[in-house]
Parts: C-alpha cells; structure tokens; sequence
C-alpha cells in the first residue's frame, strides 16, 4: 500500500521539493500540506497519516511541540523532522519528542529518498512485530522446535552478535539463553518480566540472578556502543540502518554517537527488552 504523507511547512518552496520528490521516487502520495503547527496538529489527527514530514520552526507552535501533542493523543504516524537548524540542543528535543529521523536544510534529494525509506522499512518492522505479538497471543503453548529450525536461530542471531562485534563477551551465551527460553515458552512479548527470566536462568545454572543481570546489561550495552561507532564512520551502513532502530532506541543511539563524539557529557540508554524482542524476531523469521 502507497504511503499517505503530510506535509507541514511554512516555506512554499520547501513544500513543492518534497512533494516533487515523493512523487517522482514514488515513495507515496501526500495528503495534505499546511503552513502552520496549530493547524499541522488538526491535521495530523484527522487524516492519521503514515509519514508526516514536520518543520521545526513553525508559526503558532514549533514542530516539537506540535509532534509532542499529536504523539501524546496517541498516533500510527511517523514523525521526520525537517529544518535549518542545527542546534544539538533542538534536535536532541526532537528526537525525544518522538521523530524517527532529521532531514537538514537545503534539501538534498538521495538523503530525503535514503531517510523516507529507512521509516518505511521501520514501519514495516513495528508491523511484523505487532503481527507477531498477536501470533504468540493466540498460539501461547509450548513449541516444539526440530533442530534444523534451532540451528537457523542460532546462526541469525550469533551473525547479529557478530554485526556488533559483542560476539567475545560474556554476557552473549546469557543472551542466546534468553531467546532460546522467551521461544520455547512462547510468552507473549508484553507479558513477561525480565527479573523472571534471569531468575529462572540462575536457577538452571546454578548462579546469582544479579550477575546474569549485570554481564547482559554490559554486552547490550557494548553492542550499543560499537554500532554507534559504525553509524558515525558511516550512517547509511546497512548494518547501523538495520540494527539502530530494531535492537535500541534510534534517538538513544544518537546519544551515543553524541558521546563518542565529545558533543555530550551523557551516554545512550539501553533497553534490555527491545534488544531481546528484536533478537527473538530475527530468530523467528
């Protein structure tokens, strides 16, 4: 299905570029366009668009909190933001406002094309992963998995630990363990606790569920580390583009490349469950 895009800028000719640009990539068809951020919040929440492309700096109220609003009404819609400015400060209030992505200004063709596409596939992501959820849901017994089925996840998800070079530390075996568990009981992704699963691992393996809780923390936290170092080398690596947003949060990746960088004093943030739901859909599909 062709993506529905919203545009909202106050510059006309910034509108045409996008929209020429949408069109002739067909990338989708947009919608509605408007120039204002109070009338961009209306909008937004009646067509429900899939992708709204939103200007920082607008008249009546600036992009950040036009997202910020929309998002907290509740919204499928992805959120990239489009501006001039080049602020850390700004941006970094953008991405924790809830936008996927940043195009700067001047507009630049491949990096809109390359940025749109990258949503669409992170889109497409979350889909499979809720379809996925609603699987697990309804299918909750236990499955038996023949040995072939079990060697594939292991290989896809060790190529992952390979991807991010986290393939010598302790904390992998911990992870691999995690997986293997959350599939053979078939939980549904929301419903488990993590404290539980490292507390069942503690007891087959005869450890402290603390220590196991520690090493997977630290090599999650590697793999952020080293992919942020691969987005910074190169941002469109397929790599960095495929695990960045699957595995952690997108705008905590880039403030781990901000802090490789020296732009700040603070580290990205991970989060043990996305990593582990990522990894048990890579192993399952």
């Amino acid at each position: 299905m062709s993506l529905r895009f919203v545009i909202v800028d106050d510059d006309a000719g910034i509108c045409r570029i996008l929209q020429r640009i949408i069109k002739q990539n067909e990338l989708g068809v947009v919608i509605e366009e408007c120039n204002d951020g109070l009338k961009g919040e209306k909008v937004i929440q009646e067509c429900q668009p899939d992708i709204a492309l939103v200007d920082l700096l607008l008249p009546g109220q600036d992009g950040v909190k036009l997202i910020e609003k929309v998002t907290a009404a509740g919204t499928n819609t992805s959120f990239i933001m489009v501006s001039e400015a080049t602020s850390e400060q700004l941006i970094t209030q953008a991405y924790k406002a809830g936008i996927e992505f940043f195009i700067h200004k001047p507009i630049n063709v491949i990096e809109t094309v390359s940025v749109i596409n990258k949503v669409r596939e992170h889109r497409k992501l979350k889909q499979l992963m809720s379809l996925m959820q609603e699987t697990i849901s309804q299918f909750s017994h236990v499955r038996t998995v023949d040995e072939g089925a079990k060697n594939t996840q292991k290989s896809r998800i060790y190529k992952v630990f390979s991807d991010l070079g986290i393939i010598g530390e302790a904390g992998v075996k911990d992870i691999y363990r995690m997986v293997q568990l959350l599939i053979k009981q078939g939980t549904e992704s929301k419903s488990y606790q993590l404290i539980d699963i490292y507390q069942e691992m503690a007891e087959e393996l005869g450890q402290d569920a603390k220590s196991i809780e520690q090493r997977v923390r630290r090599t999650t936290m590697k793999g952020l580390h080293n992919l942020a170092n691969v987005g910074i080398d190169d941002y469109y690596n397929e790599t960095f583009q495929s695990h960045s947003s699957s595995l952690f949060d997108f705008k905590e990746v880039r403030q781990e490349m901000n802090f490789i960088q020296g732009k700040s004093q603070y580290r990205g943030k991970i989060n043990v469950k996305k990593f582990i739901e990522g990894l048990l859909f890579i192993a399952e599909h």
